[in-house]
Parts: structure tokens; sequence; C-alpha cells
């Protein structure tokens, strides 16, 4: 790109060249930019791209680690006072924090989306800690306590609490299914499939995420959820710069049944396919990272209608939670 600086009287307009990179040219460049100039080029990079920059080179992988807890932090200290006693809750309960806040997370900080609320997922058992946790250390007011949260119609949430402390809100949703993920896999699309766990930050469908795409969940139409919270929730991601369509194909090609990006495959939280940033160092299966909070594996098939055109078959949507 080429910007002209604007001269003031009695200058000359200065045209500056500025070179741009690909991901291979900043192995061994990046470090000799200064700090403010090294942050504006992270704060550009989503999750997946920072991933690459940090595979090349020793130095580059130390401070894109350092920037990605830093934008962590910076996400969770906007709604608590502690962050590290509240991911030492996460990693005793093995909650979530899910929607804006983590797509915020997921998608380069130049282009996220506005943090307007921060919504944690936990299992029913944790119900008074948490409840504990945000109204005695926090300081949040319950302002509301319902069966369901309005922008999302789930069959697998039992509580929902609204929260306030001044601007801040927090909304605290609970299953009694035997993992806090679980009512994600039933948000209205792909693109709020996203969460942070105590030792990681995961994307489902990070291609489609990062890329500003998503695929409407089929159960709103299949199981008949489609109402006016869902439209309206759906819209938001819209004005949001989203692309958010029910047809697979208008988000790339892919194999049926075998690309995780079909909605009529089966999928699990530890698949290849599923984007993880590890902020702790952890154990591994094989060569796959497993920490404490992951050992309850999620499988999953959006399932839906045939994606290939005229095609007339259905297939179940499905949710498992295995040990």
């Amino acid at each position: 790109m080429t910007p002209k600086i604007q001269p003031s009287e009695n200058q000359e307009s200065v045209t500056v060249q500025i070179p741009t990179y690909d991901m291979a040219r900043l192995n061994g460049d990046l470090d000799l930019l200064c700090s403010e100039l090294q942050t504006m080029i992270l704060d550009e990079l989503s999750v997946p791209d920072l991933a690459s920059l940090a595979k090349t080179r020793t130095e580059n992988d130390e401070g894109v680690k350092d920037y990605m807890h830093k934008r962590r932090e910076d996400i969770l200290g906007a709604f608590v006072k502690d962050v590290g006693q509240f991911l030492t809750l996460l990693d005793r309960t093995g909650l979530v924090v899910s929607c804006s806040s983590a797509l915020h997370l997921v998608q380069a900080k130049a282009m996220a989306v506005h943090l307007r609320d921060m919504d944690v997922y936990a299992t029913i058992e944790f119900e008074n800690i948490m409840m504990d946790h945000f109204k005695t250390t926090e300081g949040y007011k319950v302002m509301n306590k319902s069966s369901r949260k309005n922008e999302y119609d789930s069959s697998v949430v039992n509580e929902v609490y609204k929260l306030e402390k001044g601007e801040k809100k927090v909304d605290i949703i609970f299953t009694d299914w035997a993992s806090a993920i679980v009512p994600i896999l039933q948000y209205h699309s792909t693109a709020v499939m996203n969460y942070i766990m105590a030792r990681s930050l995961v994307s489902l469908y990070p291609q489609w995420t990062t890329e500003k795409k998503s695929l409407v969940n089929p159960r709103l139409y299949f199981e008949d959820c489609t109402n006016i919270r869902s439209v309206r929730a759906l819209m938001k991601y819209v004005r949001r710069g989203f692309h958010v369509t029910t047809e697979p194909f208008q988000l790339g090609t892919h194999d049926c049944q075998q690309s995780a990006y079909c909605p009529h495959a089966t999928r699990n939280t530890l698949d290849r396919d599923t984007l993880r940033w590890i902020f702790r160092p952890v154990n591994t299966l094989g060569d796959i990272p497993v920490t404490c909070d992951d050992m309850a594996v999620i499988m999953w098939c959006l399932g839906g209608q045939e994606c290939k055109e005229d095609g007339d078959e259905v297939s179940s949507a499905f949710i498992t939670v295995g040990g």
C-alpha cells in the first residue's frame, strides 16, 4: 500500500511505500520493529494467523504467547476484578466463557466484535459456587433469573441468571448435562461456537469464523426453534459483517460427510479441525493437547438437509458427552 502524508503549508506531498509481508517473510523480521509496530501487526491477525506466526521462530512464539495472554486478560478483566482468581475458578469447575468474549479473542483484535457483556456457562452442580463468587467476590447483583437465555432456545439450559454491576453485565447459564460446553452446540450459528476455558481457547469452526462466515444451525428450522429472538440474534451478526446462510456450499466447497465443515460430519472437541490455543503447558494424548478440563470429550453433528442441490435426505443432529 502507498499512503500519502498530507503536507503542511510550503511543503511538498510525500508518498511512503510500505512493504507488505506474508507470514513466512515475518520470520526474523518482526523483532526488528518497535513494540508499537509489532502490536499493530499482531492486532491485524486472527488466532490461526497468530499460530502460524508463532511457529516461525522462538522469539515470535514467545511474543505471540505474551500477546494472547494480554488479550485474554483484557477481555476477562473488563468483567472481573481478579482474572487469576477467575481462571482458577474455571479450572476447578470446568466452566467456560463464550459468545462475544470468545469470538472477540478468536478474531483479529482490529476487526473484533464489540464487547457488551460476558456469557459464562457452567454445570448445575456448581450453581452455588458460581453465584457466590459473582455476588460476594465480584459484587454483581442478580437482575433476573429465567429458564432460558433470550437469544437462544436450548433444550439443555436449566437456568439463566442475568447479573449487573454498574455498566458491566454477565449472564450465567447452567446446564444439567455433564459438560458446560453442550449448550454452545445449540447456538443459532457456527459464528458463536467458540469458548474460553481455564487453559485454552477453542473454536469449533475456525476457518468460517475468522473469514466472517457463519452457517445457521439446522436445529433452528428442523426443531421449530425459529422465532423473533433467533432472527434478531442472526441479524446481529449480519450487521457485524458476517455472511450468514443456511446453505453450506455458499461458504465454500467441501466433501460431504468427510469435511469438518459439512454439517453432516461427526465432529468432536479434540479433532484436528478444532482450533485450540493453549495458554498453559499441558499433557498430550499422542500429539493432541489434553488438559484436565478437556477430559469430557463432546461429539456432535449439526445435521440437517442433504447438502447437494435438490437433495431431500435429512440427517439428525446429535450431541454426546464422553468421559
